[in-house]
């Protein structure tokens, strides 16, 4: 199969599975959700193996590791800034935001916990 044709295809499955979920939020059933998800995940799977072109080299895996570090770093600071400031505003009397604030800082601590946990292991996996 041609790339072109599994990302036509992947487009129309990933709709039918947006579908399958958005019936079944309508219909209150968690059944039909999962049972649509899965299925339509097996097809993918299936589909990606049948493809003879190469989807991913070098370029993209530096693409995708430079994007992931730049979501975790704007994320992290959005997180902690806005934590901060509710805070702040709740410390203050504007609103109720301390408790959500504490959270939202307690998240952004968490990811970086996590980022330096997951970076470790990978530098001991992969020889670093």
């Amino acid at each position: 199969m041609e790339l072109e044709t599994y990302r036509k295809m992947r487009s129309a499955i990933t709709a039918l599975i947006g579908v399958t979920v958005a019936y079944a939020v309508l219909q209150n059933n968690i059944f039909t959700a999962v049972a649509g998800v899965t299925i339509g995940l097996m097809i993918l799977l299936v589909l990606r193996r049948n493809v003879a072109e190469v989807m991913h080299d070098e370029r993209s895996a530096l693409i995708n590791n430079k994007a992931a570090s730049t979501t975790l770093a704007i994320s992290t600071v959005g997180l902690a800034a806005m934590g901060l400031l509710m805070v702040f505003l709740g410390k203050q009397g504007i609103g109720n935001f301390e408790e959500t604030g504490y959270i939202m800082a307690f998240l952004a601590n968490f990811m970086l916990g996590l980022n330096v946990l997951i970076s470790y292991y990978y530098s001991r996996r992969l020889g670093g």
